[in-house]
């Protein structure tokens, strides 16, 4: 079944007021309509990271929503997740050599020179998802460039789309620029503040997916 990329949920612990709330914030915001998740967690040790891991895809299982981790290569191939890797992480090509042929492989692309990268790639190689960005400026990751704006994140995903790849827009995604981003070639937007930091993580992922496909119309 093809994945539905619309609203994707890239976890914080700090965000969401520490580890022990991971958890239940992404059990609220798939009740909401969060249709992807990633376990992004770069304090935690090895063991941390593979306990937290193990819990939510607990959790996750019965719902049908993948899930993804970042940078852990190692926990993935181990709990059969989905991983997600940037620019500056584990070799991409690494990654999709150990990664079993049935768990999706996403990469972080943050301008045309990256995707030239995918492009150049044996098409049965290429991420499965591609995260773009940073949208708009951000302070969720310290060292985030500024941001690139709607109009080249609709660039990237035009020519990504062309590629047979789709493009989540990620950094600085909210409700006010939501809506237009579901107007672009995207396939979906990723949030971490706008769910994490959320006084009702339900009623934030319902607003943003609800968003998002309004600028599809």
């Amino acid at each position: 079944m093809a994945t539905n990329w619309s609203l994707y949920l890239v976890t914080d612990p700090q965000q969401g007021g520490g580890p022990e709330n991971v958890a239940p914030i992404v059990d609220k915001a798939i009740k909401g309509g969060v249709s992807v998740v990633q376990l992004r967690d770069k304090d935690a040790t090895e063991a941390e990271f593979l306990a937290r891991a193990i819990k939510l895809k607990e959790l996750m299982e019965p719902t049908g929503v993948p899930l993804f981790v970042d940078d852990r290569l190692d926990v993935a191939c181990e709990l059969g997740l989905n991983l997600h890797i940037g620019q500056n992480d584990v070799d991409y090509l690494e990654a999709r050599k150990k990664l079993p042929g049935n768990l999706m492989l996403g990469l972080s692309v943050g301008n045309h020179r990256e995707l030239d990268e995918v492009e150049r790639m044996d098409p049965a190689l290429r991420p499965d998802v591609i995260g773009v960005g940073p949208v708009a400026d951000t302070t969720t990751k310290k060292d985030a460039p500024a941001g690139i704006g709607v109009q080249a994140f609709a660039e990237i995903a035009t020519r990504a789309k062309g590629l047979g790849v789709p493009a989540v827009a990620i950094g600085g995604v909210n409700l006010t620029n939501a809506s237009e981003l579901g107007g672009t070639d995207g396939a979906g937007i990723c949030v971490v503040s706008a769910i994490m930091k959320a006084a009702d993580p339900e009623e934030a992922a319902r607003e943003l997916r609800a968003a998002f496909e309004n600028g599809r119309k």
